[in-house]
């Protein structure tokens, strides 16, 4: 038996060592994990993101998991002392005592939904960010490299104002409830959980409606001249409709995620901001006016004003995805009609296909989340409002 020696070859020695190395290197040429990866590791911390950000791609992350698993043990440890503790505590009125129960319990309910709904629909998820990072591979191929300088003040202006706030909810609460810096962020910790689950879907839902934004520019400045000898068009119409679906597809996909989610959102926030609204007014009218009541109102203005940043947050952020994904149809439109061809009915069918689907942002299939509804809201909320203070 003769042994043959095998022939060394440095350049394909070289190459498998670089793909080994790019392996273990960290998405360094995404230029959206660059802006937000402060806040995906503050995600994270909170539970509700249990993956892994390799290159362009998103995959699942079992050690990030147990962050899930210990937010949640820790979310149902502290909530049960919070409760035996407003057991515990005299009110005044005994209606305080039943709306501030019914408040932790409701807020604890849709915190530890969004908490197993991250658990069980990781994969779900990580098609949907997929889908934006091959988007933006794209685009970048074809020379229309997507900038996140306005992505990167908008996030970070978010952080500072969410941060500032619930600092802001601590110290008052403190003050105004003669407690302690332990006691009072026990309490706040589960409405922080509530909160970073929103912000969480915002930044999804506002990301997406900037790629179908970008989109829709592109197809614009593309669109053929009316003139004649001018071949400016340099993408065609297929593939900007191929990448439409794509995110269309993702943002569906979104959509059926967290419709439940929406309908919690929106009936817990409602709930607290008729409650918070009516105890000030309480407040104000019955009680005198001295010292002792002014940082009890000012407590409940301060976390009113965070119930009410969340619900102008949802519905902004469905609001603008939902118009951006909307706005291709007519596009095509004005695209066909300067090509004026009448050979090609199957564009202008496929066109009129685009105008017929619509996003839109469901809760529960109960009505459609967008800025028209807030007005809805609103109103609806002043109705049942003026109920409670005529009731004794």
């Amino acid at each position: 038996m003769e042994l043959q020696a095998v022939p060394f070859n440095v350049t394909t020695l070289f190459t498998k060592m670089k793909k080994k190395r790019v392996k273990k290197r960290r998405d360094p040429n995404s230029p959206l994990y660059k802006v937000i990866w402060p806040m995906i590791y503050i995600m994270r911390i909170f539970g509700f993101a249990p993956y892994n950000f390799l290159q362009y791609r998103v995959t699942p992350s079992n050690i990030n998991l147990l962050f899930t698993v210990i937010v949640a043990i820790v979310y149902s440890c502290v909530s049960y002392e919070v409760f035996t503790k407003f057991l515990n505590v005299k009110r005044e009125i005994w209606t305080i005592r039943g709306t501030e129960n019914t408040k932790v319990i409701i807020n604890y309910s849709v915190v530890m939904y969004e908490l197993g709904l991250t658990a069980f629909t990781r994969r779900s998820f990580i098609r949907i960010w997929n889908a934006l990072q091959d988007f933006d591979e794209n685009m970048k191929r074809l020379g229309h490299l997507r900038k996140e300088t306005r992505t990167a003040i908008v996030a970070w202006f978010l952080v500072t104002m969410t941060t500032i706030m619930w600092i802001a909810i601590n110290r008052i609460g403190m003050y105004a409830f003669i407690e302690t810096w332990t006691s009072n962020m026990k309490y706040m910790i589960l409405y922080i959980g509530t909160s970073m689950a929103i912000y969480k879907f915002v930044a999804v839902a506002i990301f997406l409606g900037q790629r179908f934004g970008h989109l829709n520019s592109v197809a614009i400045q593309n669109l053929p001249s009316t003139s004649v000898g001018d071949t400016r068009t340099i993408i065609s119409k297929k593939i900007i409709l191929n990448l439409h679906n794509d995110l269309m597809i993702a943002a569906e996909d979104l959509e059926s995620l967290y419709s439940l989610s929406l309908l919690f959102w929106l009936c817990n926030l409602c709930l607290h901001i008729v409650s918070n609204v009516y105890f000030i007014i309480i407040w104000m009218l019955e009680k005198k006016w001295d010292v002792e009541s002014w940082p009890l109102v000012f407590c409940m203005c301060t976390w009113l004003l965070a119930f009410l940043f969340q619900l102008l947050l949802l519905h902004i952020a469905c609001h603008f995805a939902s118009s951006q994904a909307n706005c291709l149809g007519p596009i095509l439109i004005e695209w066909q009609v300067r090509l004026m061809k009448k050979e090609n009915e199957d564009d202008v069918e496929y066109s009129l296909e685009f105008l017929n689907r619509k996003l839109k942002f469901s809760a529960g299939g109960c009505f459609h989340v967008n800025l028209p509804l807030l007005r809805s809201i609103v109103s609806l909320m002043t109705t049942y409002l003026v109920i409670l203070l005529q009731l004794k």
